[in-house]
């Protein structure tokens, strides 16, 4: 057996080997050489580096020419109106105005929509289990996944323009306004 490993690998200095694990089948990395590969350290880190410093450069220069739009101190006799959550939350806001009962925009939809966000990394690509091809056959469409990214891309929409909405086109009582009038 040793007389194996040593035809197997040769003995080089300028190389390390090592015996991870004994598997059936073909790796991945059957095809690929060392010489065929790059570190991840110090290359990769350094271009996450350099791609960080640059957008926080670009957010430092962009914030010394525009103030923030804050508003007068805070007085608890004096409400805003309209009463406007963060941006983040206008299109919650604005789906609450549009219904009587507030519990569904408010709650249900919200938490279904977490939901299905949590659920897409479960999504079975290749229906190789029940729950898989029906799940495939039902919503996923086979491999162009066509019902899928209508739905994520329906869900983005819809967000930013509730959002942009709720932020630029509501002026006093809620009412609907033109944000350049």
């Amino acid at each position: 057996m040793g007389d194996q490993i040593q035809k197997i690998f040769s003995k080089d200095p300028d190389k390390t080997y090592g015996l991870m694990e004994i598997v059936d089948g073909t790796s991945p990395m059957v095809e690929k050489r060392v010489e065929d590969t790059v570190e991840t350290f110090p290359h990769y880190i350094i271009l996450l580096m350099i791609c960080s410093l640059t957008v926080t450069l670009a957010l430092l220069i962009i914030s010394l020419f525009f103030d923030a739009p804050l508003e007068d101190l805070a007085n608890p006799l004096v409400t805003p109106n309209p009463g406007k959550a963060p941006w983040y939350f206008t299109g919650i806001q604005e789906l609450i105005h549009y219904t009587t009962r507030p519990v569904i925009p408010a709650i249900i939809i919200p938490l279904l929509i977490v939901l299905w966000l949590t659920s897409i990394p479960y999504m079975d690509r290749k229906p190789k289990t029940s729950f898989g091809a029906i799940f495939n056959k039902i919503l996923v469409g086979g491999e162009r996944r066509r019902i899928l990214l209508t739905l994520f891309t329906a869900f983005i929409f819809g967000a930013l323009i509730f959002t942009v909405i709720g932020s630029l086109f509501r002026g006093e009582n809620w009412s609907f306004i033109l944000p350049w009038e």
